[in-house]
């Protein structure tokens, strides 16, 4: 999705003993977002990028397991995002665009299935970030 990635945390105490608020999961670095983020402005596309990666898990979890438990922490950071934008998103507004990101990010990670697999293998068995990346890569290149 061209976001980039700084560091991915699967365990929540890890998370916690690093001060990082909420679980686990992603970290990511853009200057950019951050900068649009603080002047209350973000482009539509950078937005729904966001979003499709902010809801990825719980459209993992919808994928693998049938149904997502998860993604609370998600959820609000989402609803923070959207109402730093001026003029702040409507309830309605929030509801179609978070439907749309875990649908499109579903599609997406149901068309890569294997590229999921591999990023879920690669995490399970305690690979840094640039291993994580790598097997994402080189499923992707093996299965055009």
């Amino acid at each position: 999705m061209g976001c980039p990635i700084c560091g991915v945390i699967l365990d929540p105490i890890v998370a916690m003993q690093m001060g990082i608020q909420g679980q686990a999961g992603t970290q990511f670095w853009d200057e950019k977002l951050q900068n649009e983020l603080a002047e209350g402005r973000l482009s539509g596309t950078a937005f729904d990028r966001y979003c499709m990666v902010l809801f990825a898990g719980i459209a993992a979890e919808a994928l693998v397991y049938g149904e997502a438990e998860g993604g609370e922490n998600d959820e609000n950071l989402f609803r923070s995002i959207c109402v730093l934008l001026e003029p702040p998103l409507s309830i309605v507004q929030m509801s179609n665009q978070a439907g749309w990101s875990v649908l499109q990010s579903y599609n997406m990670l149901k068309w890569h299935k294997h590229a999921h697999r591999a990023a879920v293998k690669a995490l399970e068995s305690g690979g840094s970030l640039s291993v994580v990346i790598r097997r994402i890569e080189e499923s992707v290149s093996s299965n055009r």
